[in-house]
């Protein structure tokens, strides 16, 4: 899989990492990516690092990094009308779904790393867990907790007219390289 391109000098802006969450329709053939941060002002993916740090007899420490258990909070979530995501939600709460219910997938796409407008990215399955339903005279909230799961499909997107466009790299990388 060839290597992003980032090019140029200076700061990244923030609204160059773009998250969007499949709300298609359940047995649907293709994605519907619906962008995610309206009224957000930080979005972050948490690492989560397992890190373990052990001294032996002789003193020398060894430290080890197995795992990340990603997570991304998404507050405040205002909903909105017109959002499927949102209706998503309100039908997790409504029903208190669980399992299988409450997973999809979300896309994360660096406008930053731009080869011809093409840009790097990659989909991955998480598992939506529905904070709270409700808030204050400001809007009906209702944040969310991403939970990262399995594997990440690499690839690339495009966006024309607003609408997004994943495909996916030939070849994957095996384990966690990248």
């Amino acid at each position: 899989m060839p290597d992003p391109k980032i090019t140029g000098t200076g700061y990244v802006k923030r609204e160059e990492f773009k998250l969007f969450a499949d709300v298609s329709a359940s047995g649907a053939v293709a994605p519907e990516w619906e962008l995610q941060g309206d009224k957000i002002e930080d979005l972050s993916i948490e690492m989560n690092a397992n890190v373990e740090t052990t001294a032996d007899i002789t003193g020398v420490t060894t430290t080890t990094l197995d795992k990340y258990e990603e997570q991304t909070s998404v507050e405040p979530y205002r909903a909105r009308k017109e959002s499927k995501l949102f209706a998503i939600l309100y039908d997790i709460v409504k029903y208190r779904k669980t399992l299988s219910d409450v997973e999809r997938k979300f896309l994360c796409v660096n406008i930053f790393s731009n080869a011809d407008a093409t840009y790097d990215a990659w989909a991955q399955d998480c598992i939506i867990e529905v904070q709270s339903y409700g808030g204050d005279t400001k809007g009906l909230s209702i944040p969310y907790n991403i939970h990262w799961t399995g594997s990440r499909t690499y690839g690339t997107a495009t966006i024309t007219d607003g609408k997004v466009t994943f495909t996916a790299a030939t070849s994957q990388p095996v384990g966690g390289e990248v």
